[in-house]
């Protein structure tokens, strides 16, 4: 009966449904039992179907490791890199990144203080060798945007006495921690999450404006 309801998810908006509620249960799972503890089996008893339920989304795990972490890639793609594009001035454009990543990210938190799409994009490890590279290989095009970005203001000297490619690297840090704290139950909305992280970490990347 299990195996019947999967297969009458043919719509494109219910694959895609289905699949989203796949990848966020599977990388909860992995990141509380860790990659290699996590079987397929609690995968399909967590999202309600059976194991060959699973099987007609997802081919095995590795993949589904990869398929997971480019979900979360495409999120960034869609809800930061193309839109941070779009955007000529470098001091806006930061902004609009530090924003949208930090909303990206609250908005996928749980109650438990994680977001476990953009966790298990730590899990490289777990990847075969062409997926990780591949992976790698979007992460450096963000990398990229980011640096470039700081470049320019340097350029126009509105950037801090830092070492850029540190200042890339420390910005994801800032950024990505928000994953592991951030409650949305808790005191701050994720919009007030996002004002504070974009407050501190502007505030020692942008050189002071003197009147």
């Amino acid at each position: 009966m299990k195996n019947s309801k999967v297969r009458r998810r043919t719509s494109p908006s219910n694959e895609s449904d289905r699949l989203s509620e796949i990848y966020q249960v599977a990388a909860q799972i992995i990141c509380e039992k860790g990659y290699d503890a996590t079987s397929m089996d609690d995968i399909a008893d967590a999202v309600g179907i059976t194991k060959a339920g699973i099987y007609h989304y997802i081919h095995g795990k590795g993949e589904m490791l990869f398929q997971i972490m480019s979900y979360g890639m495409d999120r960034l793609d869609r809800h930061v890199i193309i839109p941070a594009r779009e955007i000529r001035d470098p001091e806006a454009r930061l902004r609009a990144i530090i924003r949208s990543h930090a909303l990206l990210i609250a908005a996928g938190s749980n109650n438990k203080g994680n977001n476990p799409i953009t966790i298990v994009t730590d899990e490289v490890a777990g990847l075969a060798p062409a997926h990780r590279r591949a992976i790698e290989k979007r992460k450096r095009v963000y990398l990229d945007l980011v640096r470039e970005t700081l470049r320019e203001l340097k350029d126009q000297k509105k950037l801090s006495d830092v070492d850029i490619t540190v200042a890339a690297f420390s910005l994801f840090g800032v950024m990505l921690w928000l994953s592991r704290w951030y409650r949305p139950n808790g005191r701050l909305t994720r919009e007030e999450a996002a004002n504070q992280v974009s407050k501190i970490a502007l505030g020692g990347l942008l050189a002071s404006r003197k009147s």
